[in-house]
This record gives structure tokens, sequence and C-alpha cells, in this order.
């Protein structure tokens, strides 16, 4: 048993050292000097080959060219010389098939084979994680400046040594995953700075270059809960990115970012509402006899997609009906942050619930001209101090085969339209916002919002985005009604007789 232990101990032992991490040794450091050499001397055979070729290619396009600037003036007597036109004969059945072999050909095929079978598993990301820490366990124990570092500085002592762009790029993003978002955008910024152009292309293969360093550094600003900043990392990322760069992140993240600005101009009420010459107010008596006798005044916001309020839509018996029959059936909808994307309190209704809620329903159906008969229940919501729902869509685009692109039914998700009972007023804060649209709707006790969140194409459409804002004062009560494209709820209303 004991011979066992120890044993086991020695196995341990054994395991532990040839489990060796690089960076906690200059020794190991020194042969992966050694190791980069290698890969250099395969690099360096395989690009003299490549470069040999490139080489016997210019000096055939050199030689083709000089006698083909000779015919460009008159071709047809360029080929009636007969020692002119034999050669041209020649060119093309026996040089240029054998041109064409040859470029064909593989060269450097040995030099590449050692290249891409050449063992680096042993060299982890374990290594490359110890030997950031270990340089920036050196920067803060030293109290050393990143620009002095990325320099060749230490202590006041120049170095003929300094860090790359790709270097200080790799130390900003292991300070983000150590959730070091300050020192990550220092080391960033430095990254930009130690840029080189004429590396560019390497930086390109790298992707280590300006575009992605901007990227990277837009991220981390998020992460530091710097918005505008990692606006403007993020609008830079794109510009300078070149052909074939992925920047899909920055460019995402550049138009989210932009439209939570807008947002937020929205809930301040700084956006106010549209004056364009399209735009129009008026009593809506079309479509039912109860708007042709009783008619709304409504005030069109948006054209594209389609965004209208109707005022005096709910009565006052029917607002007090709904949060009657609501408020014990309220359920919390919270996020597990401040900035959560959520934070209400929500309960449904079905069509028949009263008499009260029965005839809203039918209301619904005269001011939209859709049929609702098999629609989702009426949901109430109730936003307290802070409440919000962050920028969302209400539609979800449905994944149809081509083959079949008019297969019913549509899933509920695919929202056609939403329409927003304001059942209070909000003493301060609480509007609509529509950020791609610019606009911020204040909340209208008994006014109905209605919007379209498809296109004509039946498309989600993205500038239907919106959100509700956070309550600043008082508290916020509404109704969402949503349209979907299952059961037949787009189609309009049958002509009564």
């Amino acid at each position: 048993m004991l011979l066992s232990c120890w044993l086991l101990l020695c196995c341990g032992l054994v395991a532990a050292v040839e489990e060796q991490h690089y960076a906690t040794s200059t020794r190991h450091l020194a042969f992966l000097l050694q190791v980069e050499d290698e890969l250099l001397a395969h690099m360096r055979q395989y690009a003299a080959k490549l470069q040999q070729k490139v080489h016997t290619m210019r000096v055939l396009q050199a030689e083709w060219l000089a006698r083909r600037l000779a015919a460009i003036a008159d071709p047809v007597s360029y080929a009636a010389n007969p020692l002119r036109s034999l050669p041209l004969m020649r060119r093309m059945h026996v040089d240029a098939r054998k041109w064409l072999t040859f470029a064909r050909l593989e060269v450097g095929q040995e030099s590449l084979k050692q290249l891409a079978e050449y063992e680096l598993g042993v060299i982890t990301a374990v290594d490359l994680k110890e030997a950031a820490n270990g340089l920036l366990r050196i920067q803060e124990t030293y109290d050393l400046h990143e620009r002095d570092m990325a320099r060749g500085i230490l202590q006041h002592k120049q170095y003929n040594s300094r860090l790359s762009a790709a270097d200080c790029l790799t130390l900003g993003a292991h300070l983000e995953d150590l959730k070091k978002g300050p020192l990550a955008c220092r080391w960033l910024e430095v990254a930009l700075e130690q840029y080189e152009d004429k590396w560019q292309p390497l930086d390109w293969l790298l992707q280590a270059g300006r575009s992605q360093i901007w990227q990277q550094l837009g991220l981390t600003r998020i992460m530091t809960h710097d918005l505008h900043g990692s606006r403007a990392a993020f609008t830079k990322a794109v510009e300078l990115a070149s052909e074939g760069e992925d920047v899909a992140i920055a460019q995402h993240l550049a138009g989210n970012l932009g439209h939570h600005f807008v947002h937020q101009r929205n809930c301040q009420g700084k956006s106010g509402l549209p004056v364009q010459s399209s735009l129009r107010c008026h009593y809506a008596a079309e479509g039912s006899a109860y708007l042709r006798l009783a008619p709304l005044r409504m005030e069109q916001l948006s054209l594209d997609p389609l965004v209208a309020i109707y005022h005096e839509v709910v009565s006052a018996a029917e607002q007090s009906d709904l949060l009657t029959l609501s408020q014990p059936q309220l359920q919390r909808h919270r996020g597990h942050r401040y900035d959560a994307v959520r934070t209400f309190a929500s309960a449904e209704l079905v069509s028949n619930a009263t008499l009260h809620v029965e005839r809203l329903h039918r209301k619904l159906e005269d001011i939209t001209g859709l049929d609702l008969a098999e629609s989702e229940p009426l949901r109430i919501l109730n936003y307290g101090l802070g409440g919000q729902y962050y920028i969302h869509e209400d539609c979800k685009q449905p994944q149809i085969p081509l083959q079949q692109p008019h297969v019913e039914p549509y899933p509920k998700e695919y929202r056609l339209a939403t329409v927003l009972l304001y059942l209070s007023d909000v003493r301060q804060g609480g509007y609509t916002s529509f950020p791609a649209l610019g606009l911020g709707i204040r909340p209208q006790r008994g006014s109905a919002l209605v919007w379209h969140n498809a296109n004509n194409a039946g498309n989600c459409d993205f500038k239907a985005l919106h959100a509700a804002c956070p309550v600043l004062l008082g508290t916020r009560w509404v109704a969402s009604k949503w349209i979907s494209g299952s059961g037949g709820q787009w189609r309009r209303k049958p002509c009564r007789k």
C-alpha cells in the first residue's frame, strides 16, 4: 500500500514536470526562440520558391508585352509578315501550353508541408495569459506607464526593444477579460499609437489592424459604460476597415448605440413630433358604421412605417374596468441589473372578459380594419418608478421555405401591427420611443397608438423598433394588442352589406 502511494506521488511529480509553462522560465522562453528560428527557416525556403516562380512569370510578361506593343498599331500588317506569323503560331501552340502548365505548378510543397505540419500545440493559451500577467505585474509593481513600456522604456532607461501594436492589442483584450476596463482602454490607445502602416498586410492577416484595435476599444469602452466613446470607436473601425476585414460587430453595435442615443433624446422629450407636409391630423370616419357615427381624431406621426395616434379611444369606464380586472393578476418582469431590458408588471385579459372589454375589442377592429377574433389576449402593463421596456421589436420574421412562400399558419410572433392603449397619464417620463424614426410620444390617457411592424413586402421592419422609456415620476398603465399573421388576423374584415 505504501509503495503504491509513492508510485502515485512520483507519477504526479513527473506529470507536473512535463506540463511546463514557457512564460515562467527564461530558459523555456529561449527555447521558443529556437522554435521561431525553425519556422522562419521553413518560411524563407517556401517564400524563395514562390519568388522564383513570380520572377519567371514576370520575365515572360515583359517579353510578351514588348512583342505585343509592336503589333498594336497595325495587327493585320504585323501578322502578315511570315517571320512573325510562324513565331506567333509556335508561341500559342507550344509556349503557351508550357507556360500554363508552369503556372499551375505548385512550388515549394516540401517547405509548405513542413510549415503546415509544425506542431505548436505545446504552446497554449495559458502560456500567453501567464506572459501577459507577468508583464502587467511588472507594470503595477514598478508603477510603469504603458506608453513607456511599449516604447522600450523601463524605469527611465531606454532599451532596444518595443511592443508592437499587436502586442498592445493582446494586452488590452486580456485586461478586458480580467474586467479591468480602464487599464485595457489605455493599452488599446497605446496600440493605436504603436501601429505602423508598413506592416498593414501582416496586420490584416493577423487581424491586428487599426480597425480591429478600434473595434476592441469600442467593446472595452462599453464595459466601462463610456457609450459615446464606444460608438466613436466602432464608427472609426468601420471607416478604416479594408476589404475583407471583419468589422461586423463594430457595424452592428455602432448602429445599436446610435439608436440608444436617439432613444435617450426621445425619452427626454427633445425629439418632438414631426412636422411634415405629408402628415395629417384628421377625423377617421371610414371602415365601419361606428366610425361613421363617431369618428375618431387621428394624428399621423409617420407613414413609413405607419405610426398614428387615435385620441379619446378608451373611455374612463373602460380604463377603470381594465385596471380593476388586471391588478389581481399582475406578474412582475424584471432583469438582473439596473439597466435591465424589461422592468414592469403585466396581466392578460381575454376579449370577452367583460362587456367593456368586448366593446373595446370591437373598437380596435374598427380602428385597424382587421379581424382580431383569434388575436392574442389584451395585455395590461404597469410601469412603476424607473420601469421601462428597452428597445425591441414586436415582430419576428417567420422562417418560411422559399418554395412555399405563402404557407400558413404563420407563428404568432410574426406580429404585423401593434395597438398601445394609454390607460393613465404619466407625470414625468414614460414616453414611447421610436429610435429609428426619432419619435418620442408622451402618454395621453385614453388615446391609442397604432403602428405597423412589417413593411409592404411582409418583412419585419427594423424602423418599427420601439421602447417604453423609464418612468421618472408617477406610474404608467398601458394595454397592448398584438396583431399577428397567424389565424388570418392580417386580413381585412369583410365588407358589411
